[in-house]
């Protein structure tokens, strides 16, 4: 490969760059089928044409709400060439939610797909600036919608002759964070993907030509496309991907595929680790995973257990979206299992308390990140300017994620805030999600949820409310001794209830606020005559 030029700042220059070099070879891979650089850069052009020749400038907003598909693909480069600006939008996004999204951004045209048009048509009258509705893939499309493949119409050749700057604007992805109502759009500038995608693909993973980075994580993330798609055309590997996540076709994807690479999230790792053993696990084409999970200290032995059975190396990363996906990473030869390793070149991080003073190492507090060079994190939160100086106060991003740092500067990630709970100065905040996840490996439990609650003293004490399997006989001592053997003391819940059901919101959030009460007499207190088996 070729020394990646340092006058690349922005995706379009990078494919454009890419194509000149390697043509006709294969960059992409999906469902089988194979799609050049060539492919790719013409796609791209014609769709950058046809909007172009329709209206759109540098800085419009066109919203992508459809799954993994070459046409996200196509569409996002077309608007990288154009300088106009791309809103991928969480395809879990309904109803109010998604009537926001599109309302926001003021955008004047929308792709969606099969999966997505009911959801659509739900919100569609609510939205009134946009026209122009595209339908991608199989079938003609019926009613308003017009077919996406009408902007392959364009002129291939070359892009619209517009300037596009590394500071402009690349993407509007939006998020559900900082306890807002509705998600914040992330702005992020062209040099960010640039930034990222040659730090993960070279400094990180150490790719080479040879190499295939395979991904089923939804395109709305940044981290697919930050990390797989542009870190692969970085070093000219190749990228494949398929629709969403299949723990049944997993590794025959990426045996088709010869992927050396594939990146994770959440409890992917565990699910594909509590399939059926079989001979051949070990038989799979992959050197690395890279992602993140939820950082529980039980992660540590089920890598170690992961690596060994399916003979890959994890390495665990840290991130948010406003970061550009990557901070700090564990790297092939500096790895710390249970971390997610320390700052890359572009970071810096600190761990700070409640009133933003940095805590000694070890003690557990908020994630803040910091860039060391220009313009490779997010510029601002959509149209937020008080949110965007909230989370950014004395120019560190407050990721809302709590974690601490070792010695060695590694970093261990703990759980977002709104999954925390706070024990005092000296335990510090703990996981409720790892607490969850206990419980519910317990056989005869069929949902739980774990939170903090005032006791008399003022300081929060830990409740687990139970959700029992169908027609099994649970008692919340049960549930204490199965945490005992797993957690150690000041993780295990004080208060235990049991219900049928978990209270919850229009939207399937659990109403933790009608969950509270801890002085009935039907929710089990440990402190109350129960002896522990320690």
């Amino acid at each position: 490969m070729a020394a990646f030029p340092e006058s690349i700042r922005t995706l379009g220059e990078l494919l454009e760059r890419r194509t000149a070099e390697r043509g006709d070879e294969t960059f992409f891979r999906y469902r089988g089928d194979a799609y050049s650089y060539t492919d790719l850069d013409g796609r791209a052009n014609a769709i950058a044409n046809e909007l172009y020749d329709n209206g759109v400038t540098p800085g419009d907003v066109v919203c992508l709400y459809m799954y993994n598909r070459p046409e996200y693909l196509y569409t996002l480069f077309a608007l990288a060439k154009l300088g106009a600006v791309a809103a991928p939008i969480d395809t879990r996004f309904t109803d109010e939610t998604l009537a926001h999204v599109l309302s926001e951004t003021n955008a004047e045209i929308v792709i969606l797909d099969g999966d997505t048009e009911d959801a659509y048509e739900a919100v569609r009258n609510e939205t009134a600036t946009i026209s122009t509705e595209l339908f991608a893939g199989e079938g003609t499309p019926e009613g308003p919608y017009r077919d996406f493949d009408l902007l392959l119409d364009g002129d291939e050749s070359s892009a619209p002759d517009v300037e596009v700057a590394g500071t402009d604007p690349c993407s509007v992805v939006y998020v559900q964070r900082y306890q807002r109502t509705y998600p914040q759009g992330v702005v992020l500038p062209h040099y960010s993907y640039i930034n990222t995608g040659l730090v993960s693909g070279r400094d990180v993973l150490g790719l080479s030509e040879d190499d295939c980075v395979f991904t089923t994580l939804p395109f709305y993330s940044s981290y697919p496309i930050q990390m797989g798609v542009t870190g692969a055309l970085s070093i000219g590997a190749e990228f494949a991907f398929d629709k969403q996540f299949d723990s049944d076709r997993f590794w025959e994807w990426m045996r088709q595929y010869d992927a050396t690479v594939f990146l994770y999230l959440g409890r992917m790792l565990s699910v594909l680790y509590n399939q059926e053993e079989r001979a051949d696990d070990d038989e799979n084409p992959a050197v690395y995973a890279v992602g993140h999970g939820f950082g529980f200290g039980s992660d540590q032995t089920m890598i170690a257990n992961f690596e060994r059975r399916f003979d890959v190396t994890v390495l665990e990363a840290y991130g948010i979206t406003p970061t550009a996906t990557l901070a700090t990473s564990n790297l092939p030869g500096e790895r710390r299992l249970g971390s997610v390793g320390k700052p890359l070149s572009h970071a810096e991080i600190k761990i700070v308390d409640e009133n933003d003073w940095e805590v000694p190492t070890g003690e557990t507090g908020e994630i803040l990140v910091r860039s060391r060079a220009s313009n490779t994190m997010f510029e601002e939160f959509y149209e937020d300017a008080e949110l965007t100086v909230e989370v950014c106060r004395d120019r560190w991003v407050h990721t809302n994620d709590v974690g601490y740092v070792d010695e060695d500067g590694y970093l261990y990630f703990v759980a977002s805030k709104q999954n925390t709970i706070h024990l005092g100065r000296v335990a510090g905040r703990i996981s409720s999600l790892e607490i969850e996840s206990v419980i519910e490996s317990h056989p005869d439990v069929r949902d739980s949820v774990v939170f903090g609650v005032v006791d008399g003293t003022g300081e929060e004490a830990i409740k687990a409310v139970v959700v029992p399997a169908e027609e099994a006989t649970l008692s919340p001592i049960e549930i204490s001794e199965h945490c005992e053997k797993q957690l150690t003391y000041h993780k295990l819940p004080r208060y235990i209830e049991l219900r049928s059901e978990l209270p919850r919101s229009a939207s399937g959030k659990i109403r933790k606020d009608r969950l509270r009460e801890v002085a009935a007499p039907d929710i089990w207190d440990r402190e109350s005559g129960y002896d522990l088996n320690r």
